[in-house]
């Protein structure tokens, strides 16, 4: 197992130092420990392969990079052991590649309604 503490690298290199990654390959996800060509766990549900990835990497007190479909990192998450783990992330980074990419949407969602539409 490769962890932050005895690479030496900075926080640049998400691939050496996180230990729990979460991808999408051959049309189904995947949730595997870095150190290991095998998925532990795979599945249709992204969603259900982010909390298992995130259930094991707060057990061991871990890391855990998400990828897209892409394989580009969108979050990398930090977790800490103790006798009472928390449920939330020690540090989170979030690449937001999509938001700096597409236009803003707008016009899309209808308006909500005002307080005075509809009453008398």
């Amino acid at each position: 197992m490769t962890t932050r503490d005895d690479t030496g690298l900075g926080d640049d290199d998400v691939s050496l130092h996180a230990d729990i990654e979460t991808y999408y390959q051959d049309g189904a996800w995947h949730t595997r420990r870095c150190d290991s060509p095998e998925p532990f766990a795979s599945g249709p549900s992204r969603v259900r392969l982010i909390a298992i990835g995130v259930e094991v990497a707060r057990w061991n007190g871990l890391c855990h990079i998400i990828r897209d479909v892409d394989g580009n990192v969108v979050e990398l998450n930090r977790y800490t052991t103790g006798p009472y783990p928390s449920r939330s992330p020690v540090a989170t980074t979030r690449r937001d590649r999509l938001t700096a990419e597409r236009p803003a949407r707008s016009g899309l969602l209808p308006a909500a309604p005002s307080a005075s539409r509809g009453r008398t």
